[in-house]
């Protein structure tokens, strides 16, 4: 016995996927649309879908206070738990020079 496995084509990336592992929404026209996981993932909507919701991107900070080096996604000290000092670095070419 075998299961037959339809495929069908992503409107994001055009790929053939299988259609039990895609997303459907509807489009303006209201027809049935299917997106791959990694389209679905990548072009992810908030509740309302209409604003990409970003993600939170770490970045390099330094504390004054405690001389503390330190990657977050947030601009709290994890040393000290202060953020009165906190700078974010900037690494560009004018630095290096």
């Amino acid at each position: 016995m075998s299961l037959y496995s339809a495929k069908v084509q992503c409107f994001g990336c055009g790929k053939a996927v299988d259609k039990s592992a895609t997303f459907t929404s509807l489009n303006a026209a209201r027809d049935l649309r299917y997106q791959c996981p990694g389209c679905y993932i990548k072009n992810k909507d908030d509740i309302l879908g209409t604003n990409k919701i970003p993600e939170a991107v770490k970045r390099e900070f330094f504390c004054g206070r405690c001389k503390y080096k330190f990657k977050s996604k947030a601009s709290l000290c994890p040393y000290c738990s202060k953020q009165d000092q906190v700078l974010e670095q900037v690494h560009s070419v004018k630095d290096l020079l």
